[in-house]
């Protein structure tokens, strides 16, 4: 007896609809390459030529993160182009903490069920997030899974890599008592916070007409603050420490920034809660302390200043349009203190 032929796609992976999403993709990938992305030479792996003309001593900044439960809430709500900008913008806003430029991009999509038309989607979103980043997507890596993930879902991760001068390197041991902490408004909960969020809201409630709003700030892509960061910072600009506001909240990342030394006190009331925190805040019946342990609570970049340059980074935000917030400032007594 002779059994059946068994193909590779009858087992559950499609290489032809692989092939066909490579195709699809290329445009977006295109629109993000640099003169420095190098050409005609592998498919296997990507070069990148560096230019280090303008940079005395070059460090390589590298990072790593995903999108979380994000994606989940995404892909039953059929909100899913925004998890590219997503993806990009929580590596990042990491990266240019240390005070340098993101350089290059990859990414990595795992699903059960490729499909050319549907994770493209991703994609072009990822491309918009390294345009805005002036970084390059130089590969990426599309895996088909079966039986790893169930009907739709899928997971992102990025990998970004930068530059920075040595000399222009962020150093937390110049962070003293008495320097400032300025907020840069968030676009929302950014890619935070998401297993409670869908714990509190159904996809089914976010999906009817009366709720399109609330949907709408919940699955806002993640600001990103390359070029802002890029325009007010440099060595002699009094800004001594940057917090991307990410996974763990206010709490957790503003004293990322600071020496062990130190403390920080905030000033909640310096700056207006965004209505979807308030409306999280309510349903789950956390405190603001509490909420301030998983969510930026509106603000998404925290920046570290020297208070006698409040006045200059002042004038320069204005001129970009930049609204921005004094949150906080630096302690002598150790800890984190909301008042």
């Amino acid at each position: 007896m002779v059994n059946k032929k068994i193909t590779y796609k009858k087992s559950g992976v499609n290489i032809d609809e692989g092939n066909l999403f490579v195709k699809k993709i290329q445009p977006f990938v295109k629109k993000t390459l640099s003169k420095n992305v190098l050409g005609n030479t592998t498919s296997f792996a990507a070069l990148y030529k560096l230019n280090t003309k303008n940079i005395k001593n070059p460090v390589l900044v590298s990072c790593t993160d995903g999108v979380g439960t994000k994606v989940q809430l995404g892909v039953a709500t059929d909100k899913i182009s925004g998890l590219g900008i997503d993806l990009v913008a929580m590596c990042v806003n990491d990266l240019i903490c240390t005070g340098g430029k993101p350089l290059f991009f990859l990414d990595y999509i795992a699903t059960s069920k490729l499909s050319s038309t549907y994770h493209s989607r991703i994609v072009k979103g990822i491309s918009k997030g390294c345009l805005d980043a002036n970084c390059s997507i130089v590969g990426g890596e599309t895996a088909e899974m079966p039986g790893m993930y169930s009907s739709k879902e899928f997971d992102i991760a990025g990998f970004c890599t930068g530059i920075v001068d040595y000399q222009n390197m962020i150093d937390i041991n110049k962070v003293k008592k008495g320097n400032l902490i300025i907020g840069l408004p968030s676009s929302g909960p950014h890619s935070n916070g998401y297993s409670l969020i869908r714990k509190l809201y159904s996809p089914k409630e976010l999906k009817r007409k009366n709720n399109k709003v609330l949907l709408e700030s919940l699955m806002k892509p993640t600001r990103i603050y390359v070029n802002l960061i890029n325009k007010i910072y440099n060595k002699k600009s009094g800004i001594l420490g940057i917090a991307n506001i990410t996974g763990g909240g206010l709490i957790e990342n503003i004293p990322r920034s600071v020496n062990k030394d130190y403390g920080i006190k905030i000033f909640k009331d310096n700056w207006k809660i965004p209505k979807v925190f308030n409306d999280i805040m309510k349903r789950s019946g956390l405190s603001f302390e509490e909420m301030s342990r998983v969510f930026n609570m509106g603000i998404g970049m925290a920046i570290i200043i020297d208070k006698k340059k409040l006045l200059e980074i002042s004038k320069k935000l204005a001129k970009l349009n930049e609204r921005f917030f004094v949150i906080g400032e630096v302690v002598k007594e150790k800890g984190f203190e909301i008042i």
